[in-house]
C-alpha cells in the first residue's frame, strides 16, 4: 500500500530544511533505516533514513528546496501521484534477507562483473556523493575522493571503495619500490591505482546566476537577522604577547608528542572564559518578550570554523573549567569533524560567547558578528612584530596580538566593555597571570 514519508524534525525546534541531495531515486527498492537524503538545517548536513521499506514511486521536491517539518518527501509503493493510504505496508513488502544480503555482500566485494563501477558523481552542492562517514575516513588517510572509483548507488562512494582504494594503493606503493608491477586490466579500481590522478585546484569560474547553497543561505538568514536586530559596537585594541609567544613555544612540542596541536586560540578560549565569569553581562543573553536579562552559569565557548561549505561554530562547553591543553586538543577535534563533515547538532548548541579567529589568515582588526542569542563576539587577529616604548621607555620590537572585541550595545556599554577587554588583556599578556586568576 502507499506510504507518504514526511520531513522529520530533525533537530531541536527545527521548522525547514533544504533537500540537498537525494539518496534515492524512483524505482529503487528502499529498506527501513536506509538513507535516503541529505537534509541542511541550520548549518548542520544530515542524513535522513527511511521509516518505510518499499519502492519508491515518487520525489515530492528536487534538489536544493527548502522545506517545512510535516512536508511530504517520498511516496512508496504508490502509482506516482503522491496519494496516501492508512493502511500499513504488507510484510511482504520488506526485501527478503537473502536479497538484502546479497545486496550487502555486491557492495562489500566489488567487480568487473558485478557491480557497475563509475567515476565519483558531485552533488548538486559540489560535493563528492558519499556519506559524511565515508568523507571522514578518507581525510584521516589522506585520500582524495576524486580519485576513487564509486560502486554505490547513483555513484555514490561507499566506505568499502575507499578502503580498496587505501589497501591497493598502501600496496602498491610497497611494489613499486622494488620493481614495476603490471595491473590486469580487468581490475578498473586497480587501473585507475596504478596510474593515479593527480590533484589539480583550478580556478573554479564563476560567474552568471547561481543557487546558495544550503549553508549559505543559513549563514545569510542569520546574520541579516543579527545585523538588522542587534545594535552592535565594536572596541579595537591590541597587547603585547611576548611572554605568551614564549609560553606557546615552550609548550608547543610537548603537546605535539600527545597529539594535540597547542594554538593561540586555546589560550583565547581559556582567557574569555575567565572574562566571563569576571563579567558576567558578557556571558548573558537578552529576552526581549520578557524584558528579561538571562546570565547563564557556564561558559560554553563558540570557535568559529571555517570549511569549503561556509561558517560553523562548534561549541567548547563548560570552557572556564577546563585547562588549556583540554581545550587545545577539544579545538582540534572540533575542527576536524566541521571539516570532515562529521559535525554533530549536539556539538553546535548552547554557545554563551563566541571567537572568531582571523589570525591564522594574517588579519588583525574586524567587526565580527554577534552570534545567535549571545550579546558579545570576541575578534582574535595576528600577532604582529611592530615597534613600541617598553616598561623602561625604551624603543623596542613586540609582539602585539590584534583584538575586536563587539558587544550588543542593548545591554552592554562602552566603558564596561572596554573594563572585560582590559582583563582579558591582562590575561593573554602573561599566562602566569592567567593561572593565577583562572
Amino acid at each position: 500500500m502507499t506510504e507518504i514519508f514526511k520531513m522529520p524534525d530533525i533537530g531541536e525546534g527545527m521548522a525547514e530544511g533544504d533537500i540537498t541531495n537525494w539518496l534515492v531515486e524512483v524505482g529503487d527498492q528502499v529498506a527501513v533505516d536506509d538513507s535516503v537524503a541529505e537534509v541542511q538545517n541550520d548549518k548542520l548536513m544530515q542524513e535522513i533514513l527511511s521509516p518505510y521499506a518499499g519502492k519508491v514511486t515518487k520525489l515530492f521536491v528536487d534538489p536544493n528546496t527548502t522545506v517545512s517539518v510535516g512536508d511530504p518527501l517520498i511516496e512508496f509503493d504508490g502509482d506516482g501521484t503522491g496519494g496516501s493510504s492508512d493502511v500499513k505496508p504488507k510484510q511482504e513488502q520488506v526485501p527478503k534477507q537473502d536479497e538484502a544480503t546479497t545486496v550487502n555482500v555486491t557492495e562489500a566485494t566489488p567487480t568487473s562483473n558485478q557491480v557497475e563501477v563509475k567515476s565519483p558523481v558531485m552533488a548538486s552542492n559540489g560535493q563528492i556523493l558519499a556519506m559524511p562517514s565515508v568523507r571522514h575516513y578518507a581525510a584521516e588517510h589522506q585520500i582524495d575522493l576524486n580519485q576513487v572509483l564509486a560502486t554505490g548507488r547513483h555513484g555514490h562512494i561507499t566506505l568499502q571503495d575507499v578502503q580498496n582504494f587505501f589497501g591497493s594503493t598502501v600496496s602498491q606503493n610497497k611494489t613499486s619500490s622494488t620493481e614495476t608491477t603490471n595491473i590486469p586490466v580487468s581490475n578498473p579500481i586497480a587501473e585507475v591505482e596504478a596510474k593515479p590522478t593527480p590533484i589539480v585546484h583550478a580556478p573554479e569560474t564563476k560567474e552568471g546566476r547561481q543557487p546558495m547553497t544550503g549553508v549559505r543561505k543559513a549563514i545569510a538568514k542569520a546574520m541579516a537577522h543579527q545585523n538588522e536586530t542587534i545594535p552592535t559596537v565594536t572596541n579595537f585594541d591590541s597587547i603585547e604577547v611576548s611572554k605568551l609567544v614564549q609560553h606557546r613555544k615552550t609548550f608547543k612540542d610537548q603537546m605535539k608528542e600527545q597529539g594535540i596541536h597547542l594554538t593561540y586560540l586555546a589560550y583565547a578560549v581559556k582567557a574569555m572564559a575567565a572574562v566571563g565569569k569576571k563579567f558576567p553581562e558578557l556571558n548573558s543573553s537578552l529576552d526581549m518578550n520578557t524584558k528579561e536579562i538571562v546570565y547563564h552559569n557556564t561558559v560554553n565557548m563558540g570557535i568559529a570554523v571555517n570549511a569549503p561549505a561556509g561558517l560553523y561554530v562548534p561549541v567548547i562547553a563548560h570552557a572556564e573549567s577546563k585547562s588549556i591543553q583540554a581545550i587545545a586538543q577539544e579545538i582540534s577535534e572540533l575542527a576536524e569533524a566541521v571539516r570532515n563533515n562529521s559535525i554533530k547538532p549536539a556539538q553546535m548548541q548552547g554557545g554563551t560567547m563566541t571567537i572568531s579567529n582571523l589570525g591564522s589568515a594574517r588579519g588583525t582588526w574586524f567587526t565580527p558578528i554577534i552570534n545567535g542569542q549571545e550579546v558579545m563576539i570576541l575578534g582574535l587577529g595576528s600577532i604582529l612584530k611592530e615597534p613600541i616604548v617598553d616598561a623602561e621607555g625604551e624603543l623596542s620590537i613586540g609582539q602585539n596580538m590584534k583584538l575586536s572585541l563587539s558587544y550588543d550595545h542593548r545591554l552592554i556599554d562602552g566603558m564596561l566593555a572596554q573594563n572585560a577587554m582590559n582583563y582579558l588583556k591582562q590575561l593573554l599578556a602573561d599566562p602566569a597571570f592567567m593561572l593565577m586568576e583562572v
